[in-house]
């Protein structure tokens, strides 16, 4: 089997150089020979709840997803820490879009599959990394059910709009500069590096998949197993490629 992946693509606004890179990936002929394409989290830099207006803002991103389950793909999506309670919103897509086949589209907060004898588990990374005890409270605070009946039901979409405009430049400004010292990110690498290992002693699997870290790398455990990390995807320009268990990094 072949498998593409991408996370952490950051789109804020329609046009913007992260959905020009989002698309060239859907668009990717390499992708579309895919078995299964995976979207593992933070794809848009905010995207919360059902809400119908995504649709018409991030249209050129829902017609691609149209255009490859009408082709067979079978599309895997995790919400990352940037696009969560929106499971109701592709609900709604599927309803809009009645002829196209739903079984192709999943939703999980992880994956797993088995390819050329390894079984591989891909997940967007937050549930596994390990030291960071303030956004495991975020974390339980936004995927609470009070928050999340808020986000299906009361938030409304002006108010996302309005903070993820205000967010982006800042955002923007933030990423260039902490992903311009190799050795600020050496420390984030390490750890993820760990959690992958504690995870693997819990869970047994010979490649582990992840986004979130912001920090590619691939990493072959003395253990037995790979640890492989796309990055930042509007820095590093690249995407994974799965086929008959072998992994490499793939230009966008």
């Amino acid at each position: 089997m072949k498998f593409a992946a991408i996370s952490d693509v950051h789109v804020k606004i329609a046009g913007d150089n992260a959905e020009n890179l989002l698309l060239a990936f859907l668009r990717n002929p390499d992708v579309q020979s895919s078995d299964v394409i995976f979207l593992l989290g933070d794809i848009f830099d905010l995207m919360i709840g059902p809400h119908t207006q995504y649709f018409v803002r991030f249209q050129a991103y829902f017609d691609e997803i149209k255009k490859l389950i009408k082709s067979g793909k079978h599309i895997c999506y995790v919400e990352g820490n940037h696009d969560f309670h929106i499971r109701e919103l592709y609900r709604k897509f599927f309803l809009v879009n009645s002829e196209l086949d739903a079984s192709l589209f999943s939703m999980a907060t992880h994956f797993e599959f088995f390819d050329g004898g390894k079984k591989i588990y891909l997940a967007h990374g937050d549930d596994i990394e390990l030291n960071n005890p303030s956004y495991k409270l975020f974390k339980a605070v936004v995927t609470s059910p009070p928050l999340r009946y808020y986000a299906n039901y009361l938030m409304p979409h002006f108010l996302i709009k309005g903070i993820g405009e205000y967010s982006a430049e800042k955002s923007r400004k933030r990423n260039n500069k902490r992903y311009s010292t190799e050795a600020d990110l050496t420390p984030i690498k390490d750890n993820f590096r760990l959690s992958a290992e504690v995870f693997f002693k819990k869970h047994p699997c010979q490649m582990i998949v992840l986004g979130h870290s912001h920090v590619k790398d691939h990493y072959t455990s003395a253990s037995g197993f790979e640890y492989v990390n796309n990055g930042y995807a509007q820095h590093t320009k690249t995407y994974i490629s799965i086929e008959n268990g072998d992994v490499s990094f793939k230009p966008v």
